[in-house]
């Protein structure tokens, strides 16, 4: 596992050279950058987030694989930040890509893929935080959700059409201002007297 590790490391390492070159130089990279951040991973079949050590230069490095391990080439990768934050780029030959001014919590989607990863910059990553990121296509997974079933979809569809009515939100205000409001005046029993 740890050889898998440091040859995946290696081989991002080398396929982004040009890319961290041409980023030095103030140029645009083939595998493009971005200020955005957002991710989901897989292990073991569960959904976790994947810690990675972004560095000083917040850069997220990644590659995207096919089921066999092969890199894909040109394939769209996209990053959302916790804060909304959206950017999008295209994989190089080796399937590398880059994310610039990345930090936090993150999705990364690719195709039909997706990781969250938890961005790292300066030495405050944990011991287990990986250099880089690999996605593998084909590897959607749930976060153990399942569909409820067509009763509750159908309810929930009209309890959202009834408080989007405006006439509804209005009557629910005024009762509940009401309601306070006569049980207080009804309550005038008066004073016992000695």
């Amino acid at each position: 596992m740890l050889r898998a590790v440091l040859a995946l490391v290696f081989s991002l390492s080398t396929a982004l050279q040009p890319a961290l070159a041409a980023e030095g130089s103030g140029t645009s990279a083939a595998a493009a950058s971005s200020s955005a951040t957002s991710g989901s991973a897989a292990k073991l079949g569960k959904l976790a987030v994947v810690d990675v050590a972004v560095g000083d230069k917040q850069l997220l490095l990644g590659q995207v694989v096919s089921p066999d391990g092969q890199p894909r080439v040109g394939v769209r990768v996209a990053v959302t930040t916790h804060d909304g934050r959206y950017a999008e780029t295209k994989t190089n030959d080796q399937g590398a890509f880059a994310f610039r001014g990345v930090s936090g919590m993150a999705e990364l989607t690719g195709p039909n893929c997706r990781l969250p990863v938890r961005a790292w910059s300066g030495g405050a990553a944990p011991p287990s935080a990986t250099p880089a990121v690999l996605l593998v296509e084909g590897s959607v997974l749930a976060r153990g959700q399942r569909r409820p079933g067509p009763f509750v979809e159908g309810f929930v569809a009209r309890s959202k059409a009834l408080m989007a009515n405006p006439v509804f939100v209005a009557a629910a205000v005024g009762t509940a201002v009401a309601v306070p409001v006569a049980i207080a005046n009804a309550d005038d029993d008066d004073a016992a007297t000695p």
